[in-house]
């Protein structure tokens, strides 16, 4: 099983406290003078510096990342230091950075107040594959190979292999550290269904497939299936998606870098989404059409049926009522009348010479 180093370990304590504090982590934090020098780094990179004002200082450091943000920074930092050459490891710490700037980047504009919970739990999602290659490295590796798969489709055949997929093995895994509850909560919902009441965990759930986009072979297909997972949501009005896989591109190269990771080469954003929004206009028109069909074909079938009915109760020479159907009849006006109370009349016609 993974471990942690025994300063990510305190830093995790400190966390759990009611009342964790900036000093707190920088104390436990610069026991390690590696891991200082990367999170004073980090927090001079581009992507949490907004000013020209260096710090040099662990404890100046955590204070302009923030708690969650400093945690993420150790955990990540700790996993990573221990990590062999392995592509499939690369990419999904790849895929957890973009989805952690997704993630964040939805926050920010959703609920700007857990933008920094959702960043950890963002960038902590997928640690649970870890465990299963660890656990299960035959399997595993015949699983994880397929790069191709989306994270739902991963967590299916998980559960198919295992009985319980990344998720909830990251979710317990970051329990035995001993990450707050909430953490482990967020990262056991990472691949659920949406959760429309929980903006939070919303945001780290949509975060996943536009990782999975950025990184895919056929960007432009798989983003067609984000777009349409944010058109279902009625507060994506409050944000551009092309400005979010903008900020993913600003941001990506410097927070692979801190974490010591090649970042995947730079996209054309405006060119991807606009040949994914044709792809799901065609992909909707091709739908409508199908739609169409189906629904003449229906009311075809409902003519057709009503034809063989009324084939089925009347006479082939004369067109009238034929007896199985007037005997259908007199039974249902039967049941009625004696339901009713009613008096039930009978009359007899008859034709001499009919059908001659």
């Amino acid at each position: 099983m993974p471990t942690l180093p025994s300063v990510a370990i305190n830093v995790l304590k400190i966390a759990r406290t009611e009342q964790p504090s900036v000093t707190d982590f920088a104390n436990a934090i610069e026991r390690d003078p590696a891991l200082t020098m990367r999170i004073i780094t980090l927090a001079n990179s581009a992507f949490f510096s907004h000013t020209h004002t260096k710090v040099h200082s662990c404890q100046e450091a955590t204070a302009r990342l923030g708690l969650d943000a400093t945690l993420a920074a150790v955990m990540s930092f700790s996993l990573l230091q221990n990590k062999g050459i392995d592509a499939h490891y690369q990419r999904i710490w790849m895929r957890s950075i973009i989805a952690s700037l997704a993630a964040r980047y939805l926050a920010i504009h959703l609920c700007p107040d857990m933008a920094g919970p959702v960043f950890t739990a963002a960038l902590l999602q997928d640690i649970g594959i870890m465990a299963l290659r660890a656990t299960y490295p035959k399997e595993s590796t015949d699983l994880y190979l397929e790069a191709a798969l989306s994270h739902r489709q991963l967590s299916e055949s998980e559960q198919r292999l295992f009985g319980c997929d990344h998720s909830q093995v990251g979710a317990w895994l970051a329990a035995k550290w001993g990450v707050p509850t909430p953490l482990a909560q967020r990262i056991c919902d990472s691949h659920g269904e949406y959760n429309m009441a929980a903006t939070d965990i919303l945001c780290i759930q949509l975060s996943g497939p536009i990782a999975d986009a950025w990184l895919s072979s056929h960007p432009a297909q798989s983003l067609v299936a984000v777009i349409r997972e944010f058109q279902t949501y009625e507060g994506a009005h409050s944000f551009s998606l092309g400005q979010l896989l903008e900020n993913i591109q600003q941001q990506l190269p410097a927070l692979a870098d801190m974490l010591q990771m090649a970042a995947p080469p730079l996209q054309d954003n405006e060119s991807l989404l606009a040949e994914a929004q044709q792809l799901l206009f065609r992909q909707t028109l091709q739908l409508n059409a199908r739609l169409d069909a189906q629904h003449a074909e229906l009311v075809s079938l409902r003519q057709r049926q009503d034809e063989l009915e009324e084939r089925s109760r009347t006479d082939a020479l004369t067109g009238l009522a034929n007896r199985a159907w007037l005997e259908e009849k007199l039974h249902k006006r039967f049941v009625l009348c004696q339901e009713q109370s009613r008096i039930m009349s009978v009359v007899f016609i008859d034709l001499d010479h009919f059908k001659s």
